[in-house]
């Protein structure tokens, strides 16, 4: 496996009696507790703030933080109303009543309808059986097992979701193991935007790593494997690229200002996998990286939007 987007925290959600215990246990049971599960979370908060009248804004930007991370995984259990009655008649509730059950079912209900959309987020709507879970932990292996510029898909719907076609802070990691085989030659020449990448390999791995690496910089040193100073910025949609190499793993860190998720950003992910896999190869031939050298990427997209919004300002920064 080439390339890996490891699952940071799953998060079960939903109305008292609804399932989330019982869904926690079972998904550790049938993985050997292979994932981070946490039962509640930011949605929690803001089902709450809701219920009691309380000013909600910190909770929903907390909320957007949280799924905004693609690392992140939500699952809202939302059983037929029938089916949490039932369980509240046979074992009721420490804190709550039948009614003020209801009114918390009806505020998750409408958090679903509002965020289920998000690929990161599964709403089920039936008891969990055996069946159900098979599905699930299917689906959260597939999770993991994304392409990285296939992530576009992934980033655009979440955009598609909204209302504004706009999502501001969108990020993920992921891993490679220095195979880099999902890197395609053929989108490395996309028309629009060769010239603009292009122009970033030449400002950074033929001019900008070779001169530090030759001490040409202001403290006349030369760079070596630990350097700090491998870095590319600019104005432009890819704003900043920044490589450590720490504890035998070559950290990425990708910031695009601006993004067109449906257009570009698929060849921007691709050519930033390609970008990571040029410094690989220079860093081993100076330095003699170990074959197999960790690759992590972590990208961060400040405003992901579809064109029908907004673009960037000037063709040759997108």
């Amino acid at each position: 496996m080439s390339n890996f987007n490891p699952i940071r925290e799953i998060v079960i959600e939903g109305p008292d009696l609804s399932g989330k215990s019982t869904l926690y246990d079972m998904i550790h049971k049938r993985t050997s507790y292979k994932w981070n599960i946490q039962d509640r979370s930011n949605l929690s908060m803001l089902v709450h703030a809701r219920y009691y009248g309380r000013y909600d804004f910190f909770y929903v930007e907390n909320l957007k933080r949280d799924l905004y991370h693609l690392n992140n995984f939500m699952i809202i259990l939302l059983p037929p109303w029938k089916v949490i009655s039932k369980r509240f008649s046979e074992r009721g509730d420490e804190i709550q009543n039948l009614i003020s059950l209801k009114k918390l079912y009806n505020l998750f209900e409408e958090a679903a309808n509002e965020f289920e959309l998000f690929p990161n987020v599964i709403t089920i709507r039936k008891e969990v059986d055996e069946y159900l879970l098979d599905l699930l932990v299917e689906n959260l292996t597939k999770f993991e097992k994304r392409t990285f510029p296939s992530m576009s898909s992934i980033i655009t719907s979440m955009c598609l979701s909204g209302n504004d076609d706009e999502r501001v802070g969108v990020s993920f990691t992921s891993y490679d193991w220095g195979e880099f085989s999902d890197v395609s030659e053929s989108d490395l020449n996309y028309e629009s935007e060769k010239h603009y990448y292009d122009g970033i390999i030449s400002d950074l791995i033929e001019s900008k790593i070779p001169n530090e690496m030759a001490g040409a910089n202001v403290h006349n040193r030369k760079e070596g494997l630990g350097s700090r100073r491998y870095i590319y910025t600019s104005n432009t949609c890819i704003s900043l690229t920044h490589f450590l190499y720490r504890d035998k793993i070559l950290d990425c860190q990708f910031f695009l200002r601006s993004s067109n998720v449906r257009d570009t950003l698929k060849y921007d992910l691709n050519f930033l996998k390609h970008l990571a896999n040029r410094v690989v190869d220079d860093l081993t031939l100076n330095f003699g990286l170990p074959d197999k050298t960790t690759t992590k990427m972590n990208v961060f997209i400040n405003s992901a939007h579809v064109p029908s919004i907004m673009t960037c300002e000037v063709k040759d920064e997108s």
